[in-house]
């Protein structure tokens, strides 16, 4: 059995009650979309945090089915009252973001930690 090309770390963010961090890493393309997809929105609608970060760091490539699945999971957080920020895209994750036309997604976007941790707090 080989390794998933994408992965997923969760974990609370300390000093901030109700937020929690959502690490992706690997790919999030047509391949691993689905399984992506089932991950994140399963954790979204079972946790209590109202303050999401979805760090993006990790993500070596990502297409058009990668960006869906974060603009769904930014609809079913806020249908779940939950504020979710993406943090740290590379540039050529911005850039499939900005191909795909999601404005709403380009504006949850975080250049780095400190930024986050500004709109976390504001």
């Amino acid at each position: 059995m080989t390794a998933p090309a994408f992965s997923v770390e969760v974990a609370p963010i300390e000093g901030m009650p109700h937020a929690s961090s959502m690490a992706l890493g690997g790919r999030i393309t047509l391949d691993e979309a689905s399984a992506v997809r089932s991950e994140i929105l399963g954790w979204l609608t079972s946790t209590d945090a109202s303050r999401i970060v979805m760090e993006l760091s990790n993500v070596e490539k990502m297409d058009t089915s990668g960006a869906a699945v974060l603009a769904e999971a930014i609809r079913v957080g806020r249908d779940h009252g939950q504020s979710v920020l993406l943090c740290s895209p590379s540039e050529s994750v911005l850039r499939i973001f900005r191909l795909a036309g999601f404005e709403d997604v380009l504006r949850c976007c975080c250049s780095d930690p400190e930024e986050t941790h500004r709109r976390l707090t504001s």
